[in-house]
């Protein structure tokens, strides 16, 4: 897609005389300054004369929500990829594992996407989301810059090739839908990750991006710990599971108040707890884009200081997804048939700096 963003003729410089026009948009903040807001309202007031007060409001809202929703992550140094797991574990159960450095078995089918090759990756600081993007706020994106609804159609269970189209009573449905339950952003592209990360950018003068593979891992294992899941406590305990415990000799039932994962995609944004570092979903049965090109043999050769991945490629990395670990990797088509809900996304911020207060 074509980015018709460029070109922020409200910046800082100008605010001033910029002010009339961003009054009408009001935000406020206790995390974002006053100064961020408002190069925010100028910019939006700039780049999009033509849009309704409604339009510039949303697109205003969640552009500083995207700044208040970034978890800053100080860099440092891990061993990237499969870090192994006792071949015979304890509790009898993958789902509740604890890492050893005796470790000696490589985790299921990690042979065929590469992440075997464990290396050393260092990391300069970075801020990422700590929610995946919602439905609502790409909407808005989209909406603003007159693209179509992030949706297709539906008959009966099978999902059709035609968008649903905004004016219509299914559209009032999906947004009366989605307003009541926060879920993330469908995906038919990787570029329209992209692209959505990218205009926060424009928008709001900020280094956003999608995040490189290492980043996501990085930050999953709350800053490269070897967590298997990147949930509250490293395990995924599903509803009406059981594990061994080889304290007592016998199997223990999850108890509902320890459920932190599902067997299917989360039924809200944050409908399980947030990892150690405060990011949440990292381990929720969706995938998410990452700016990576895929190869098989990458971790091979990969540079160790902020690696971001082959400069060409036919595939995109996704990470997370049904049940998988923090290291798991897959490789998938930047373009898809139909909008997805099983492939969302988060941004990042490339700046070694924090963002907001």
């Amino acid at each position: 897609m074509k980015n018709r963003w460029l070109g922020m003729a409200c910046v800082l410089p100008l605010l001033v005389a910029c002010n009339s026009e961003s009054s009408a948009i009001k935000v406020s903040s206790e995390t974002v300054s006053q100064k961020q807001i408002d190069t925010i309202t100028s910019n939006i007031n700039e780049l999009y004369p033509e849009a309704t007060q409604e339009q510039k409001q949303k697109a205003a809202e969640v552009v500083v929500r995207a700044i208040e929703n970034m978890v800053f992550v100080e860099g440092g140094s891990f061993d990237m990829g499969d870090f192994k797991m006792d071949c015979d574990f304890p509790t009898k159960s993958e789902n509740r594992l604890d890492w050893s450095p005796d470790a000696q078995c490589f985790n299921f089918a990690t042979n065929l996407s590469g992440a075997q090759h464990l290396h050393k990756v260092t990391l300069d600081s970075y801020s990422i989301a700590k929610y995946e993007t919602s439905f609502m706020d790409m909407e808005w994106m989209r909406q603003i810059n007159g693209l179509p609804v992030a949706a297709n159609k539906w008959k009966g269970y099978a999902q059709l090739k035609d968008v649903v189209q905004r004016d219509t009573e299914e559209y009032s449905e999906l947004i009366k839908w989605h307003q009541k339950k926060t879920k993330s952003a469908q995906t038919k592209a990787w570029q329209e990750s992209k692209d959505y990360c990218q205009w926060l950018g424009e928008v709001s003068g900020l280094p956003f991006d999608l995040p490189t593979e290492a980043q996501w891992e990085y930050a999953a294992r709350s800053r490269g710990q070897h967590y298997y899941y990147a949930t509250n406590d490293g395990y995924r305990s599903i509803r009406e599971g059981r594990y061994f415990d080889p304290n007592i000799g016998k199997y223990v039932d999850i108890k509902p108040s320890e459920v932190n994962s599902g067997t299917s995609s989360e039924e809200y944004i944050g409908q399980w707890p947030a990892n150690p570092l405060g990011i949440y979903g990292m381990s929720n049965n969706i995938s998410e884009w990452v700016n990576d090109w895929y190869s098989k043999d990458y971790y091979t050769h990969s540079t160790q200081d902020n690696p971001k991945g082959p400069e060409s490629g036919t595939k995109k990395v996704v990470r997370d997804g049904q049940g998988i670990k923090t290291f798991d990797r897959a490789d998938e088509n930047p373009t898809l048939d139909t909008y997805s809900p099983s492939h969302s996304f988060r941004c990042a911020v490339q700046s070694s700096q924090p963002i907001s207060k």
